[in-house]
């Protein structure tokens, strides 16, 4: 392959560096190149095949990844029908109903939570996979089962895309598990996680939530400047009763001036000497 090109390039090379010749000369460099390319036929067809061998690899390479997502895509379609229809609902329903019957409802999220683990599996590596991960984790949480629900979403995390606002979503079920545990730091991390994904939609509810955990956790510094991150970065952001109510007390024994969402902050006060 590097003869094909570089017996060419020497040659054209070569007359480069003499001076400027007269249409012969150039007609003598044509004739050489084709009198090359006659004697060697060999290396002309290999490296064309060559070429167009890598292209079609690539090109199936483009269409077998193609082809892995709108599968994988389709089977998770299909396994949250099947889950609609199974709690006693239509195909083409959105929301998953809720059975008259307790035990019927426990018994097919336990045997759907075990059916999405199944096709993580079978699509790993894929954003599907991190999805069924998540819808798993979901189905064990409804079922009591909050130890099984932080397993899925875990390793959801690191199955999901990077930047996916699919990983603010698991940070977030991960920050209410941990907050119903009582582990109100370790929630307030997730939710800080959250907020912290490019696009995530929900940016404000988790930094609503980051600031009430690390006040539940006795962090006052912490709930701070999560406060203060609000009212510069999320002005409009209306902060929910309890925990605006909760952070104006942390405030005050701070000793901090309230400042209204969107107006500077007042200067500080010079060092003493």
């Amino acid at each position: 392959m590097r003869r094909l090109f570089r017996e060419p390039l020497r040659l054209a090379q070569h007359h480069d560096h003499e001076p400027a010749g007269t249409l012969e000369e150039l007609e003598s460099l044509g004739v050489r190149l084709a009198q090359w390319v006659g004697a060697n036929p060999a290396l002309v067809l290999g490296g064309a095949v060559l070429i167009l061998t890598l292209a079609a690899a690539a090109g199936g390479y483009r269409a077998y990844v193609g082809s892995r997502t709108e599968r994988a895509s389709v089977a998770l379609s299909t396994l949250q029908a099947e889950l609609v229809v199974a709690m006693g609902g239509k195909a083409t329903d959105a929301d998953v109903p809720e059975p008259a019957n307790p035990e019927t409802a426990r018994n097919v999220r336990t045997q759907f939570a075990d059916r999405y683990l199944a096709l993580a599996k079978d699509w790993k590596g894929t954003p599907t996979g991190a999805l069924a991960l998540l819808e798993a984790g979901e189905l064990f949480e409804q079922l009591g089962n909050t130890d099984r629900a932080l397993e899925a979403w875990s390793e959801a995390l690191g199955a999901a895309p990077a930047g996916s606002p699919t990983l603010g979503i698991l940070h977030t079920r991960i920050g209410h598990v941990q907050e119903d545990k009582g582990d109100f730091e370790a929630a307030a991390k997730s939710y800080e996680a959250a907020a912290a994904i490019p696009g995530y939609p929900l940016i404000g509810g988790a930094l609503a939530d980051a600031a009430r955990c690390w006040a539940e956790a006795g962090k006052d510094e912490a709930a701070l400047a999560i406060s203060k991150r609000l009212k510069t970065e999320l002005p409009d952001y209306q902060l929910p009763p309890y925990v605006a109510s909760r952070l104006a007390e942390i405030e005050l024994r701070a000793g901090v001036v309230p400042t209204p969402p969107g107006a500077p902050e007042p200067p500080a006060a010079p060092a003493q000497p």
